[in-house]
């Protein structure tokens, strides 16, 4: 089929790649460059390097729903459009032009997680499985119609980068799937249960701050789906920390310990929660590297009033 293209990050890139091999991508839809680095200049996303490398058509709108743009984009008569963390709304002027209408990549097993950020909601909240939806766009977000799915199973190790690299085959695997059977009618489009729907928002520097009056576990599962970025944090001796990796060992145990309290246990590095000892394994101070826990120990020394706040 002939397909349009819409996405910017490294993931729309990933798929963009995968899709090429079997489709013809008549162009690619990608967000304005953005302004990087110490000077400012104007950089492509990854979208846009790709669709440059493979002599694919670049746009660029403004505004999707600008008249000029709507005009443009229909004269490359595409079969279907395909949208991946395109990172705005698609209005029912563009999504209703190709043939087969436009479906969408959503990181979720929808209707659960409507929005952005369902990978790492999924964690934090310590869902058992999540997965992948392919689905047609519609007026609302991530409402419309199901045309394909496919389950992840999680597990409570698992960090927000390793379900990312899980998701990146399985929902290009499923997108070809799906677009090899519409245009022969293989697929019987499913309506969501709206009653079954959970929204899931923008994750922010106060989402990623801890609060060591939570549990260990539900500490333990922010940090897991904030990891590699934008990185569960706290403050250690009025700096910023980032918390990288921790665990749950339950042969650690210090009944006096506060929330936030920090010590050194069996050379391990704990800290007090509102329930339960929580391990620190990996973690960065302001200004410093990404170490382990005892590379931490040595170079800080840690004291009985040691705490995160």
């Amino acid at each position: 089929m002939k397909a349009g293209f819409f996405g910017t990050p490294e993931i729309s890139a990933y798929y963009l790649e995968r899709l090429s091999e079997f489709h013809d991508i008549i162009f690619a839809v990608t967000a304005e460059d953005k302004p990087k680095g110490r000077h400012k200049t104007p950089s492509p996303g990854e979208v846009k390097v790709l669709a440059v490398k493979n002599n694919i058509p670049v746009l660029q709108p403004e505004k999707l729903s600008d008249k000029e743009f709507v005009k443009e984009i229909s004269t490359f008569s595409a079969d279907i459009y395909v949208v991946v963390a395109y990172g705005k709304l698609i209005p029912s002027e563009i999504f209703n032009i190709p043939r087969y209408k436009t479906v969408n990549v959503h990181p979720s097993l929808l209707p659960k997680y409507r929005g952005a950020a369902p990978m790492q909601w999924a964690l934090i909240n310590g869902e058992e499985e999540t997965g992948i939806t392919i689905q047609y766009i519609n007026e609302g977000m991530d409402t419309g119609d199901i045309l394909g799915q496919t389950k992840i199973t999680l597990n409570q190790e698992m960090t927000c980068e390793d379900l990312y690299n899980t998701v990146l085959p399985l929902g290009a695997n499923l997108l070809l799937d799906v677009l090899g059977k519409l245009p022969n009618n293989g697929i019987t489009p499913l309506k969501q249960d709206d009653s079954q729907a959970t929204y899931c928002g923008k994750i922010d520097q106060n989402t990623a701050h801890i609060d060591w009056n939570n549990d260990a576990l539900k500490i333990h599962n922010l940090v897991r789906g904030l990891n590699p970025k934008p990185v569960a944090w706290s403050t250690f001796r009025e700096k910023k920390i980032k918390i990288y990796k921790t665990g749950i060992n339950e042969n650690l145990e210090s009944s006096d310990l506060a929330p936030g309290n920090i010590a050194v246990q069996q050379k391990r590095l704990i800290a007090g929660t509102g329930k339960g000892i929580l391990e620190i394994l990996e973690l960065q101070p302001e200004g410093k590297k990404i170490m382990h826990a005892g590379s931490f120990i040595n170079g800080y020394r840690i004291d009985d009033g040691d705490y995160f706040k």
